[in-house]
């Protein structure tokens, strides 16, 4: 269990990699802020979440923290550790973005998106439209969205491999 300190220096530390610096003339300017989800995405996100929290709570789903490795072969426990945070609140911490214009959300058939090792996910039209019909899956996709941002590639493994493995370990 992280200390109350712990957890605040790893959400600061995650917050800090969001915010984007620009720079003009040699001056930092103020951060940029996220783009906001729409209602309906965020209210999506957000029941999503919230039952991938409670699901990662539980010892046995934490097992696919130790189930999948990184590129470098270490298992993803070890980067969940460099947040010193829980499973379940890192998850909490992760930035939900709309990802309408992302190149694959635009194919139809992707609901989130983010990229191995970058704490981030993109929100694409159809996750809304899972979360409502089936929250069961929509949680399992949020973990499994969680764990390419701690460094999980795919292909291999699928990411229908990937979603089936949380699925049996996150029930």
């Amino acid at each position: 269990m992280c200390s109350r300190s712990g957890s605040a220096i790893g959400r600061a530390a995650l917050a800090a990699s969001f915010l984007t610096i620009v720079s003009i003339g040699g001056a930092a300017a103020e951060p940029k802020r996220a783009p906001a989800l729409s209602k309906v995405d965020h209210a999506a996100v957000e029941r999503a979440r919230d039952g991938a929290a409670r699901r990662l709570r539980d010892p046995e789903c934490q097992k696919v923290l130790e189930d999948f490795r990184d590129g470098d072969g270490r298992p993803l426990r070890e980067s969940l550790e460099n947040w010193s945070v829980s499973a379940a609140e890192y998850v909490q911490m992760i930035p939900f973005l709309p990802g309408a214009r992302h190149p694959l959300c635009l194919r139809g058939n992707v609901t989130l998106v983010s990229t191995p090792g970058l704490p981030r996910v993109y929100v694409c039209s159809r996750f809304a439209v899972t979360q409502v019909s089936e929250p069961d899956l929509a949680e399992a996709m949020v973990i499994h969205e969680m764990l390419h941002t701690l460094g999980l590639g795919e292909n291999p493994p699928s990411s229908i491999e990937i979603t089936k493995r949380v699925q049996r370990r996150c029930r």
